[in-house]
């Protein structure tokens, strides 16, 4: 058995409680979206394949995956291979092969869920909306009026992003057209991570179940006149460093070699 209690434990147990709704639920699942996950292998990758370790039932096919190595081997007992993947890289492979996933199985965890390939297709249909571009100019800024659960959902999604954003603010825009919006600004952002934040912000809403979440994405430079005037008035987004979890070197997957492009599932 695992002792050590994991994100996914912990957003799990909220979702199974009797006094919750949906929005735990969508967040456990954004987690799960979020996290690396370790994918059992039937063996070691040849010529670029990966074979997962599936279970079946009467139902379905599941491939399983833990949320740490040590899980991992709490279940196999031995060294076994395994593929390193965060849940937004595994769920498309699931879903090309019509398979469900089983996370942290027979482990006795709070996280301990299957989820079938119809769950899988809903979650990776999720995660592939992609944001639409407005086409709008804007004349004024004020004050951000968007509900605590929104925007700690972006601090706590846009902290992975830390990496690629230094500044970031969030305000209510208003347009040429009459429409008003809440906005996000990132500032000084490389132009080939556009199009990853934008999709990062609209993950982050389509997760939240509540009715006033639509928020426009804006790329400004440092030296933006637009700048000037949502600094004296916005709200700055905090972005906090990521602790990876230290993993202790293990004899469980030495002979996997890491690959740029993510190996297909057969």
């Amino acid at each position: 058995m695992t002792e050590k209690i994991t994100k996914l434990d912990e957003l799990k147990e909220l979702a199974d409680g009797s006094d919750h709704g949906d929005k735990s639920r969508f967040f456990f699942y954004e987690a799960l979206v979020d996290t690396e996950l370790f994918l059992l292998l039937e063996k070691e990758i040849e010529s670029g394949v990966a074979c997962p370790k599936l279970i079946e039932t009467s139902e379905d096919k599941y491939a399983l995956v833990f949320d740490t190595i040590s899980r991992l081997a709490d279940f196999t007992g031995n060294s076994s291979p395994y593929l390193a993947l965060t849940g937004r890289m595994v769920l498309p492979m699931l879903k090309e092969q019509k398979l469900g996933l089983g996370l942290n199985l027979n482990l006795a965890v709070p996280s301990e869920i299957l989820l079938s390939s119809r769950d899988i297709d809903w979650l990776q249909n999720i995660v592939e909306q992609a944001p639409e571009r407005l086409d709008d100019k804007i004349t004024a800024f004020s004050k951000p009026s968007i509900p605590f659960v929104v925007r700690d959902s972006l601090h706590k999604k846009l902290r992975y992003l830390s990496d690629f954003v230094t500044e970031a603010w969030t305000a209510e825009a208003i347009y040429l057209s009459g429409h008003e919006s809440q906005v996000i600004v990132f500032v000084d952002v490389n132009p080939l991570m556009h199009a990853a934040l934008a999709k990062a912000v609209n993950e982050v809403l389509t997760f939240i179940p509540h009715d006033d979440k639509l928020i426009d994405v804006i790329f400004l430079k440092a030296d933006s006149a637009y700048l000037k005037k949502i600094r004296k008035v916005g709200a700055s987004v905090n972005f906090e460093k990521v602790s990876k979890e230290k993993i202790t070197p293990s004899d469980i997957g030495k002979k996997l070699k890491k690959s740029l492009k993510p190996p297909r599932l057969r």
